[in-house]
């Protein structure tokens, strides 16, 4: 009988290529461009003012006619709070140990990952609403390891389960109390809708638990409760009165950088909404959000940012506008821009919405850029009683307002579908 692999398989070796293939996007465009604004500190907090209202005390009289009435500048003390994030891994003695022959040096691998998973979630954070929110239950739950979450179809804006993903652990509750109805619940599934077909995204949980719909939200594990995660464009660039897709007015509340929005309109920063109702985005819109900008400020936007299902709606808007000047017809787009300001695409960025401001109006206050833990002088650490070390990684900052809130202006209620 001739020798076939079948036959000869106990004898062949395994070939081993390369390293682990890179499967999970880690690109963070708007969290990048506000690095760079990054304004390093030092102590409690940061604290500065704004000026926020003119000298009431001037005016034209008659001759003869009675001064006006002294008046005096007004101003606001703002208060930025670092927050604190964290990455931790651990590692038995055995995978440190186990040798070069492998994809990848486990400890390597493990640090590299984990760096790149804490910037997405600051990333995420940089566009969110400052009190960790990133889903909202669509549905009353009983005793079920199913849960609904609208998503984008049901309310322009509305997340659905874009920021979760199998293996996360999550809380389930409400602002008061962020795991009322479900403390770290481990996420085994993710079905993510990809039409208007449905107005809910499903997640099913290793347990059941129960939620009440509307004031029932979800929370990565331990990050609920405001003032915890960092303040997000969505709560920074936001105007006190304009009611959002949670069902209250502005993202944060009143309180923003201890300025009370809600007695203190100057502090607002703009919002171009359509009440819920998703309309199309052209020339017009954006150049409405530029035009607001410098009547309030005298300033001129410089960034527009977006998710890319908004800019590719926006260049299908334009799209009969544009000129061919040659036989060769392209199509799709490297760069796009509007009066010769960049419009960026960001997969993070809220659906339906649009971020037009001028870069300076926002900055990344950091006590503590990100390093591994090492005060003791080593990253490593033994766990006790066990043959296993672990470390971790840490970052403390918060983004904040740092010029004129009105440098900042939030296109809502885009139609994309």
């Amino acid at each position: 009988m001739a020798q076939t692999l079948s036959t000869y398989d106990a004898l062949l070796k395994e070939f081993y290529e390369g390293t682990a293939r890179e499967t999970l996007n880690n690109d963070v465009p708007l969290f990048k461009e506000l690095d760079e604004s990054d304004r390093a500190w030092s102590g409690r907090r940061v604290i500065f003012p704004f000026h926020t209202a003119r000298n009431s005390g001037i005016g034209a009289r008659a001759e003869n006619g009675t001064l006006p009435t002294a008046g005096n500048q007004g101003t606001l003390q703002s208060v930025i709070s670092s927050t604190y994030n964290y990455a931790r891994i651990q590692l038995t003695g055995q995978v440190l140990h186990s040798g070069p022959n492998v994809f990848a040096e486990a400890l390597g691998f493990e640090m590299e990952g984990a760096m790149n998973d804490l910037k997405v979630d600051c990333a995420r954070q940089t566009w969110g609403m400052g009190d960790g929110r990133i889903a909202q239950v669509g549905a009353d739950g009983a005793a079920s390891s199913q849960i609904s979450l609208y998503n984008r179809f049901a309310e322009p804006g509305q997340p659905g389960a874009r920021y979760l993903s199998v293996g996360q652990s999550i809380d389930l509750g409400s602002l008061a109390d962020p795991d009322q109805d479900g403390a770290s619940e481990s996420i085994s599934l993710v079905s993510i809708s990809q039409d208007a077909g449905t107005t809910v995204d499903t997640v099913t949980t290793v347990a059941a638990n129960t939620t009440s719909q509307c004031d029932t939200f979800v929370f990565n594990a331990g990050a609920g409760g405001a003032g915890v995660e960092m303040m997000g464009v969505q709560a920074l660039v936001d105007v006190y009165t304009q009611a959002n897709m949670w069902g209250s007015n502005a993202f944060y509340g009143s309180a923003v950088q201890g300025i009370n929005r809600a007695a203190n309109p100057s502090f607002d920063a703009l919002v171009l909404g359509n009440g819920g109702v998703k309309r199309v985005l052209d020339g017009i819109l954006i150049q409405t959000a530029l035009d607001r900008i410098h009547e309030e400020t005298g300033h001129e936007a410089d960034l527009i940012m977006g998710h890319h299902t908004v800019v590719r709606k926006f260049l299908d808007s334009v799209s009969s506008d544009r000129r061919y000047g040659s036989p060769v017809f392209d199509a799709g787009f490297d760069k796009l821009s509007y009066n010769g300001i960049p419009i960026r695409r960001d997969r993070l960025a809220p659906y339906n919405s649009l971020l037009v401001m001028k870069k300076e109006a926002l900055k990344m206050y950091t006590l503590q850029d990100l390093e591994w833990a090492a005060d003791d002088g080593n990253i490593l650490k033994p766990v006790a009683d066990t043959d296993a070390y672990n470390a971790y990684l840490r970052i403390y900052r918060n983004l904040g307002l740092d010029k004129n809130p009105k440098l900042a202006c939030m296109i809502r209620d885009i139609d994309t579908d």
